[in-house]
């Protein structure tokens, strides 16, 4: 994985553990407990939900990447159809509601958002 510097890099690792962390440490697809990787809904280049963990989803690497059946990256048509049944249809439109505002972090909130995902990560580890 690439390694990001300075708050963006720090706020990435936060969200994907807080991710993975929501899903009990398991693949939400399989049940699988590792390899995994948190999988963005709407890509991580959309800035208004990159650190959202609404927008967020832990798979193994085969449902995320590898699996040429039935994964994020490789078959994202069926991908979205399990979205929506396993989320339901409200969530995801309320998420792409989100995703399609524009929205410019400045420092501060991203330091704020920081802290947010910290305090959540502390309560799930609890």
């Amino acid at each position: 994985m690439k390694k990001l510097k300075g708050i963006d890099g720090k706020l990435d690792l936060l969200w994907s553990r807080l991710v993975k962390l929501q899903a009990e440490g398991k693949c939400e697809v399989c049940g699988v407990e590792r390899p995994l990787n948190s999988h963005h809904i709407f890509s991580r280049s959309n800035r208004s939900v990159r650190w959202d963990e609404a927008n967020g989803v832990s798979l193994c690497v085969s449902h995320h990447t590898f699996n040429s059946k039935f994964s994020a990256h490789k078959t994202p048509t069926e991908f979205t159809y399990w979205l929506e049944n396993e989320y339901g249809r409200e969530f995801l439109e309320e998420l792409r509601y989100k995703a399609n505002q524009i929205k410019k972090w400045t420092k501060h909130e991203k330091e704020e958002l920081l802290e947010q995902l910290e305090e959540k990560i502390k309560k799930y580890e609890k």
